[in-house]
């Protein structure tokens, strides 16, 4: 059985979903101020590894991810550029979800605005105030009362006696610390900073704050009570916090039943920053390695509780043992022995694929699934290079990888890489060879290794020289 560890009542569950062989899943999603970071993208695999290990388990998923397009940060840096919300917001969602199908990452059934779901945000804050879980104050903001919602805190173990509440503890931005937890903000009133973004409500006119977004869309898409919510582990608080208390206090029904949340990405061992030069986005680190598996498979070897330490020697270490499963896999592919059915390989496959589920149904545990694989390769190697593999067992081989490869898809996937990393690649292939023939080898060695740091591996053969990732 599936277990996972459900940061609600931290500690591991059998997972038993709602309705049999039917699981509903709600990811949080990018606001779309700015380009995606690779710290982004890692939840974006795990939630992707997560999907599709529920889809290779025979689970139906209706899956379901926001974008939010509107939120301080969008309306200050659209702003900023001189662009209207929808265009600037529309560029990076874009870019966003482009990036996602670089990466193998399935596009979840409903990928939903929050802008355009205003009315029933709108709805939803109402039935708060009817409810006396919400409060209208004289300047046209809506307010959640977190005193009023016995459960609050619960997900971020905080201790809400400590709290501050009332009106003397209103927090009115969209992203707050955690000593600042109290009354959160579901309706802003619009002022002359927000310009011409707006919409009508019964309290004048304003904007949802962010964490009403994710509430009103899950519940419209997904149903009041989900399976599995998943995020990152900074929006435990005050994003999914504040998320329960608003959808549970509207319906009176459980809102998740299970919270998955990926562990934080540092580089270098430090937190990600702009201001330290160690930002990524994933077209930066695509000109150091191109090919977008190799990142992948990085954030697989990492069990997704474990904060991952992001470094190019890491990412070029992914590369070089993706390089291996590939060549691994064209080796089977090719084999030409005429041997009897060794019925050690059906052993070896039945024994891996044993071996990748309880890793799997063990909360996701991708590093111990990896290892696993790698087992696979090592003894089928030592068959091959015993007694030859012959084209029936050869298949099994490839059968197996290709099941396993429906929550990997980076085993069976080859890169192409592009025109200009290709052009790149030539021109300092022909540099070489012109020092080589002037016999200089030591300036030649220098462009060996710029390309061995392009993660490029060449072969001299004769007066050619071939070149592969």
């Amino acid at each position: 059985m599936i277990q996972f560890f459900n940061t609600l009542s931290r500690h591991q569950d059998d997972f038993i979903p709602l309705r049999k062989n039917k699981v509903t899943v709600y990811s949080c999603g990018p606001t779309v101020y700015d380009y995606a970071h690779i710290g982004n993208f890692s939840t974006s695999i795990f939630m992707d590894i997560l999907n599709r290990y529920l889809r290779y388990s025979k689970f139906q998923v209706i899956d379901a991810m926001n974008i939010t397009d509107v939120d301080d940060k969008t309306i200050r840096n659209s702003q900023k550029n001189n662009v209207n919300l929808k265009e600037y917001t529309r560029k990076y969602e874009k870019i966003f979800l482009s990036d996602l199908k670089t990466l193998g990452i399935t596009k979840p059934k409903f990928v939903i605005r929050a802008t355009d779901h205003i009315s029933e945000m709108i709805q939803l804050v109402k039935t708060l105030i009817n409810k006396g879980f919400a409060y209208a104050t004289e300047d046209g903001n809506v307010y959640f009362k977190i005193s009023a919602f016995e459960n609050y805190g619960l997900l971020a173990n905080l201790d809400k006696s400590k709290l501050q509440v009332g009106g003397s503890g209103r927090v009115k931005a969209d992203e707050y610390e955690k000593e600042s937890a109290s009354d959160f903000v579901l309706w802003k009133a619009w002022t002359e900073d927000d310009g011409q973004v707006f919409w009508t409500s019964p309290w004048g006119k304003g904007r949802p704050g962010w964490h009403i977004e994710c509430s009103a869309m899950s519940m419209k898409y997904l149903g009041e009570t989900i399976d599995i919510h998943t995020g990152g582990e900074d929006l435990i608080f005050p994003h999914h916090q504040n998320e329960i208390a608003q959808s549970e206090a509207a319906t009176g029904k459980k809102f998740v039943n299970y919270w998955l949340h990926r562990a934080y990405l540092k580089v270098d061992n430090q937190k990600m920053s702009k201001s330290l030069g160690n930002f990524y986005t994933l077209a930066q680190i695509l000109e150091k390695y191109p090919d977008p598996m190799a990142f992948r498979y990085l954030v697989a070897t990492s069990h997704y509780r474990v904060p991952l330490n992001f470094t190019l020697e890491s990412l070029q270490s992914s590369a070089t043992a993706l390089r291996r499963i590939r060549e691994f896999i064209q080796k089977v592919k090719h084999t030409k022995a005429i041997v009897p059915n060794d019925p050690l390989i059906m052993a070896i496959i039945a024994e891996a694929k044993e071996k990748f589920t309880a890793a799997m149904d063990d909360d996701l545990n991708t590093p111990q699934a990896i290892a696993g694989l790698f087992e696979l390769i090592d003894k089928v190697n030592q068959v091959q290079e015993k007694a030859g593999l012959n084209k029936h067992d050869a298949k099994q081989i490839l059968k197996f990888a290709k099941e396993i490869d429906q929550v990997w898809n980076f085993i069976l996937s080859e890169f192409k890489p592009s025109r200009e990393f290709s052009n790149r690649v030539q021109n300092l292939i022909d540099q070489r060879n012109e020092w080589r023939q002037k016999k200089n080898y030591a300036e030649a060695d220098k462009i060996r290794a710029e390309l061995a740091a392009m993660n490029v591996i060449i072969k001299d053969q004769g007066e050619e020289t071939i070149w592969t990732i």
